[in-house]
């Protein structure tokens, strides 16, 4: 017993010895598995700063339109039989919404909604007011007004209806629209850039005052040389009613047109650059001819314009790019002659059949034999009963009309179609300004 007793202990003694053994082994390795991949966290406690109390959150205050359109423009009244048409440009802010009109008796009418009429709240141009009585007059407000509601002052005017005969006796003529074509002269700043400011502030003065005092409306115009100072002219010596068109070809002598917003309303524009423009004859500084489509206010007629300023010169080269220029728009012309169409502009050779200022060729000979146009101009040294106000021998502006165009025609002056205006001052240009009426209704 002792014997086995001595050797349990020892057993006893072994087993414990080898489990030390294991167990230094055991955290050998795991001391070594945790230095090479693991990573340790450390909690460390600490006492919280109170925080100071927060704001509560407050949304924006939202953004409020307060701001009222500007007025309409270019107000337009059309008397007729028991009738007035209105039209306007709209204001052009980009949240105008519509146009509400009130009629009254008087202008001080207008002022009171116990004595105006709501014409239309929601109106778009054209407006015509019916069921009136002829030789009364009305008086209409005319309020623009934004999406949010904001509405404008008003603009005010007047009319009286009327039964009488369409006529275009005068130039303030309500029915008809002046239409002419004016070369410009390198306007504004003179060749090569040497006029002096003074003359160059009597030739802007001077084309105003052509326009504006013999009434006209719709102008085409050539040699344009400066873009700048042509539409900043337009807004100081025409006004704001006026609006302009240019083209982007032909380099320092373009082609445009200024006309009244009230009285006409621009569709389309563009410049002609397809087959048959589509050459050598309309390239490099070479003019292209500039159409443009209107619409007029008074009865919603459209017709269209095309401004063209053709190759100058007598050499023979010069010749023959503008008898081909001229074929050209006369192929175009005779297959667009459903269309209302003026062709007008500076054609640079006199307009009557085989004759011309190239001694070898006619250069316009395709445009003077086609039966589809009506030539308006004629050169005076040839025709001398057509325009005997002319103070030169010749001229080369001219006013060419299709069929349909034609229909609408009104005398300009006696029996003629079409006249010149005789500025006779070489200062504001060295072309007269030729021009015919329109007739709207």
């Amino acid at each position: 017993m002792k014997m086995r007793d001595g050797m349990g202990r020892t057993m006893v003694y072994c087993v414990k010895q080898m489990m030390r053994s294991f167990e230094k082994i055991w955290l050998m390795v795991l001391s070594a598995v945790l230095a090479g991949h693991c990573s340790y966290n450390n909690r460390v406690n600490a006492q919280d700063t109170p925080e100071a109390a927060s704001t509560p959150y407050a949304p924006p205050a939202p953004v409020v339109d307060t701001t009222a359109p500007a007025n309409v423009t270019s107000v337009l009244v059309t008397p007729g039989n028991q009738n007035l048409r209105l039209s306007w440009e709209a204001p052009p802010q980009g949240d105008y919404k519509a146009t509400r009109i009130y009629r009254a008796a008087s202008a001080a009418d207008l002022n009171s909604a116990a004595t105006r009429t709501l014409l239309c709240e929601n109106c778009s141009d054209p407006v015509t007011d019916a069921s009136l009585t002829n030789g009364q007059t009305y008086w209409y407000r005319l309020i623009a007004y934004d999406q949010t509601g904001n509405a404008a002052s008003g603009t005010t005017v007047s009319s009286v209806p009327v039964n009488v005969a369409v006529t275009c006796d005068n130039v303030a003529d309500a029915d008809c629209l002046q239409i002419a074509t004016f070369n410009l002269e390198y306007f504004t700043s003179g060749f090569d850039g040497t006029n002096s400011a003074a003359s160059q502030t009597v030739k802007q003065t001077g084309v105003a005052n052509v326009i504006l005092n013999n009434g006209l409306d719709i102008v085409a115009v050539q040699e344009i040389k400066d873009y700048s100072v042509f539409t900043s002219w337009v807004a100081s010596h025409l006004g704001d009613d006026w609006a302009y068109l240019v083209a982007s070809s032909g380099c320092s002598a373009r082609v445009g047109y200024v006309y009244k917003r009230s009285l006409v309303k621009l569709v389309s524009q563009e410049e002609l650059s397809a087959s048959p423009f589509n050459n050598g004859d309309w390239d490099g500084c070479l003019r292209k001819p500039l159409q443009a489509v209107f619409q007029a206010k008074h009865s919603d007629r459209q017709f269209r314009l095309v401004n063209v300023h053709l190759k100058a010169l007598t050499d023979s080269a010069a010749c023959a790019t503008r008898q081909a220029q001229a074929d050209d728009l006369s192929a175009y012309l005779s297959s667009t002659n459903t269309t209302p169409t003026l062709l007008l502009g500076d054609l640079n050779d006199e307009v009557k059949a085989g004759v011309g200022i190239c001694t070898s060729v006619d250069t316009l000979n395709a445009i003077e034999t086609n039966s589809n146009l009506k030539i308006l101009t004629q050169s005076p040294t040839l025709d001398v009963t057509r325009f005997t106000n002319i103070p030169y021998s010749s001229t080369i502006d001219h006013l060419v009309a299709n069929s349909s165009f034609e229909a609408w025609l009104h005398a300009a002056r006696a029996s003629w179609l079409a006249d010149i205006i005789v500025h006779n001052d070489t200062a504001i240009s060295d072309h007269q300004p030729a021009l015919l009426w329109l007739r709207l209704r």
